[in-house]
């Protein structure tokens, strides 16, 4: 009996010890804390810093796109490229990259059980998506999380203009258009040019403003626009809209509309026997609309593309790296595989470039700075746990994406400064006689300016 009697007394006594040591723990954390210290500084002083998990993390990268559904061949093909450049870098800062795939399924109902899946894991960065819409469903989770994110091919002004987390990787419509431009003037030596847009379609009206202004700038005049239409796609008969450009001899013409609509145009143009300078936007930069281009010689279009103009040492190392991982005998790579090739490239960058800035960070002058309110606190942590683990925060990486500039890519150079809508040089496309040839360039015209609203009824209407 006295022996059960001092078994208890011992488990009371071990009982008592322990509550002992918490009530220690707790008072010494709230004197930390109280007097403007961090949890961190507590822990670090209380437990010791040698962990794992904290000295040598890995950084999730996350891929956030259209892998089945309707886009998927696109939405693979962004991943393939991400895919690439990863083969040959998967390490940064010593620490391995690993990529987690969250699949949109191309509808925006799958791409938000998708991204709280993804944002579940906290990455470190994002890519994707592919489609405007599906990118933009992303923009309130990555700056909830504070998270950068990186487009490929998504161009919508929307997905940079109240997002100070998303960069886009490709140039904007207005930009397609003022270097589509200059390239028909200058390029190609034409003088006499014809628009057309979709009837219910606004999204192109950048595009043609910005066109129409490069032009304007270029050549003197009030007649050197022949015709600013607006056609319904949906009929498919575009045949008096076409005689109308053949009678005012029109040299070049601006299809601001779909690829499917712009082939039945083309289409109907030839059996018209009216053979212009047709121009495009960058959504027929496919490889169906190539295919359809070269069967069909007679045609002269040209439009932008992503793809590099073969200039740069990156886009070497680009295309090695893909003949080697598919074969000789693949298919040549598509400008948004390139393109997403840089866009990893940057990310590397900034995160290299954002620890290297933390590196030079004076966190007395921070915590000085920052206060003690819980703003001021969350500052703090953000920094001390980016020094801690090795790895940037996103505000870090954000920060130092925006300041990238003149970056050799696959895709030709690349300069943020300061937003995190891309400036870039513009490749623009030529087929003549069924035969593609070589690229032009256009560096990235930052001098364009005009209105970018959409064209008033009156500019529409049939002149």
């Amino acid at each position: 009996m006295k022996k059960d009697t001092a078994k208890k007394r011992n488990r009371i006594s071990k009982t008592g010890i322990a509550a002992l040591v918490v009530l220690c723990i707790l008072i010494v954390a709230a004197s930390f804390i109280s007097g403007g210290k961090t949890f961190t500084d507590f822990r670090n002083a209380w437990f010791g810093t040698n962990n794992q998990e904290v000295k040598d993390p890995t950084i999730k990268v996350g891929i956030y796109e259209c892998l089945s559904g309707e886009f998927k061949q696109y939405g693979k093909e962004e991943a393939a490229g991400i895919e690439l450049a990863h083969d040959l870098y998967p390490t940064v800062l010593g620490k391995n990259i690993e990529l987690i795939y969250a699949d949109n399924r191309s509808n925006i109902y799958d791409a938000k059980q998708a991204l709280q899946e993804l944002m579940s894991q906290n990455p470190t960065f994002i890519f994707g998506s592919y489609s405007d819409t599906l990118t933009l469903v992303a923009s309130d989770y990555v700056v909830a999380a504070n998270t950068p994110a990186m487009t490929i091919t998504s161009i919508n002004p929307l997905i940079t203009a109240n997002n100070d987390f998303y960069f886009t990787t490709s140039f904007s419509m207005a930009k397609q258009g003022a270097a589509l431009g200059e390239y028909a003037v200058n390029g190609l030596g034409k003088k006499s040019f014809a628009t057309v847009k979709s009837l219910r379609d606004d999204s192109s009206s950048a595009f043609v403003r910005r066109f129409r202004n490069k032009v304007g700038s270029l050549i003197e005049g009030d007649d050197v626009f022949k015709a600013n239409l607006s056609v319904d796609t949906e009929l498919g008969d575009y045949k008096t809209w076409i005689q109308q450009l053949k009678d005012g001899n029109v040299e070049a013409v601006l299809l601001a509309i779909p690829p499917a609509a712009a082939q039945v145009f083309m289409s109907q143009a030839k059996e018209m026997e009216y053979f212009p300078q047709f121009l495009g936007t960058g959504d027929w930069d496919t490889k169906e609309f190539e295919k359809y281009i070269i069967s069909n010689p007679e045609l002269s279009v040209s439009y932008p593309s992503v793809q590099a103009a073969d200039t740069t040492s990156t886009y070497t190392l680009f295309t090695e790296a893909y003949y080697d991982k598919y074969g000789e005998n693949a298919d040549p790579p598509s400008g948004s595989m390139a393109t997403a090739f840089d866009a990893y490239l940057i990310m590397l960058k900034g995160i290299e470039d954002a620890y290297a800035d933390l590196q030079e960070v004076d966190m007395e002058k921070i915590k000085e700075e920052a206060g003690t309110d819980a703003k001021g606190r969350a500052l703090v942590q953000t920094y001390e746990t980016a020094l801690q683990t090795g790895i940037p925060a996103g505000v870090h990486i954000r920060d130092a994406i925006k300041e990238i500039s003149d970056f050799e890519g696959a895709t030709g150079i690349l300069s943020y400064d300061g937003n995190t809508e891309v400036n870039k040089t513009v490749t623009i496309l030529h087929f003549f006689k069924g035969t593609k040839m070589d690229p032009y360039t256009v560096e990235d015209d930052k001098t364009i300016t005009g209105d970018d609203t959409p064209l008033t009824e009156v500019e529409e209407i049939q002149n």
